[in-house]
């Protein structure tokens, strides 16, 4: 009985790794949550997607509660970790997907983000939310207006045109080569913000920097002190949005992932992971 059910795993991994922005993590709750099926008498069960996603959102809601305590205690900013990177661009992935939309759930507590994604993201009814929840519809709905409240300050800033971000990555990345300040700060909003994740073990800024001099200052400075003779640039997609790989030229091996986030004419948000964990996913193509 429910032989199939190992194909709702996409849909589980999906959620889990938007709960927590960390794809190991998602990988252990999924894995443990079949390992747990596999153990048990489901005859009983009659809805085996409706049972593995309440499973899962609730085991993530758990998890999420102590990595939020974690991350209290990281080393600098915490950004999420890529889950995807490919050098061509995805076949379906949302908005909901990007780094920088990760990093803004973090503004939500576990129950809010889990009301919030279930809702918005995977278009789960008030009336199955209940019973994933445990809670009332009339606390989902709050809670989701909660959630929509905190974040829809910077939600307008997720919808890219990809055209126009290939274009600002192509001059932000002629700008690095050059060493050009002037040209670098020409790409910058008068809001930039800059963000980077090295965890404690790659040097990064231990606090968010803001304003077009002082970003484009640091950034330059991370190049004109780079490890390496030349960096190699490569453009990636990056859980669903056009991004930066920057790797070693002499190993191939990664030692940045530029994330960015524009809008008008500008850039107004940098995520640098530079976390040598959380590039696992980032790789050189030839």
């Amino acid at each position: 009985m429910h032989a199939d059910v190992f194909e709702y795993r996409p849909l589980l991994l999906s959620v889990a790794y938007r709960m927590l922005g960390e794809r190991q993590e998602a990988e252990d709750i999924v894995q443990d949550i079949y390992a747990s099926w596999l153990e048990m008498d489901v005859q009983h069960i009659q809805q085996p997607r409706h049972y593995l996603l309440r499973a899962v959102t609730n085991r993530s809601i758990n998890r999420l509660k102590i990595l939020q305590q974690q991350r209290e205690l990281y080393a600098g900013p915490w950004l999420p970790e890529p889950a995807t990177a490919t050098p061509e661009p995805p076949t379906a992935e949302g908005d909901d997907l990007s780094i920088g939309f990760l990093f803004l759930l973090e503004k939500l507590n576990p129950l809010e983000r889990a009301v919030f994604l279930l809702r918005e993201s995977f278009d789960v009814a008030y009336k199955e939310l209940e019973t994933i929840l445990d809670i009332p519809e009339a606390s989902c709905r709050q809670h989701l207006h909660r959630a929509k409240e905190k974040l829809q300050q910077d939600k307008k800033r997720f919808n890219t045109d990809t055209a126009h971000h290939q274009q600002l990555m192509k001059a932000f990345i002629d700008a690095c080569l050059n060493m050009d300040q002037t040209k670098l700060v020409s790409l910058l909003r008068e809001d930039i913000a800059f963000y980077s994740d090295g965890g404690g073990k790659a040097s990064a800024a231990i606090h968010p920097l803001f304003g077009p001099d002082t970003v484009a200052r640091f950034i330059l400075g991370i190049f004109k002190h780079r490890p390496v003779v030349q960096p190699l640039f490569q453009q990636l997609w990056v859980n669903g949005q056009l991004a930066i790989g920057v790797f070693d030229a002499a190993t191939r091996q990664p030692i940045l992932c530029i994330c960015f986030e524009a809008a008008g004419e500008g850039i107004d948000s940098f995520y640098f992971i530079r976390n040598p964990d959380k590039l696992k996913n980032i790789r050189y193509s030839l």
